[in-house]
């Protein structure tokens, strides 16, 4: 065999060796068995409202306590409409955190700038702070106060006006931070 055929056959074993030896693992490794899981997930739900039928009712400031406000009642600065209603939430689940709010209300009108909307909750006659609900409230009976409130110190130049708040949504929506 020749000098230059023999070179050129230990150069290609040289480097098919070399080769083979790239994809060796040359760190330590170990590992072990980890257990799976079966999870169900919980709930949140409103039940048992009667938050459609119910009416809204002036303010304690009327001659007559509990004074229903029917279509074409007219409002005076200082009136107060609430709808008064109530549900029970259904809230189970580990870490649950929701919150109780009233969604896609607007005032429109020219009277809307003179309404304020303000909504709050209770538990057995208790504030709910800000509508927050857990877990615990599971099978609590919250009422609800959505109030329409027209400006106390409106000029005279809101005489006449109308103003009217759209159909809106009381929402119960999970908050996990």
């Amino acid at each position: 065999m020749k000098k230059t055929t023999k070179g050129a056959l230990a150069a290609g074993s040289a480097a098919v060796l070399l080769m083979g030896g790239a994809g060796t693992l040359a760190f330590w490794n170990a590992n072990t068995d980890v257990d799976g899981v079966a999870v169900t997930a919980g709930e949140l739900k409103i039940i048992n409202d009667n938050c459609v039928d119910a009416d809204w009712v002036f303010d304690s400031g009327e001659d007559e306590a509990d004074k229903v406000y029917a279509a074409g009642d007219l409002i005076v600065p200082g009136d107060e409409l609430t709808k008064t209603c109530t549900f029970e939430i259904q809230a189970t689940g580990e870490h649950l955190r929701a919150n109780l709010d009233v969604t896609e209300p607007s005032l429109s009108g020219a009277l809307a700038p003179n309404l304020t909307l303000v909504d709050t909750y209770q538990v057995g006659g208790v504030d709910l702070v800000d509508g927050d609900i857990t877990e615990d409230n599971d099978g609590d009976v919250v009422t609800a106060n959505i109030s329409v409130t027209f400006n106390g110190s409106s000029t005279n130049a809101t005489q006449t006006l109308a103003g009217a708040l759209s159909d809106f949504t009381l929402s119960l929506t999970q908050d996990h931070d």
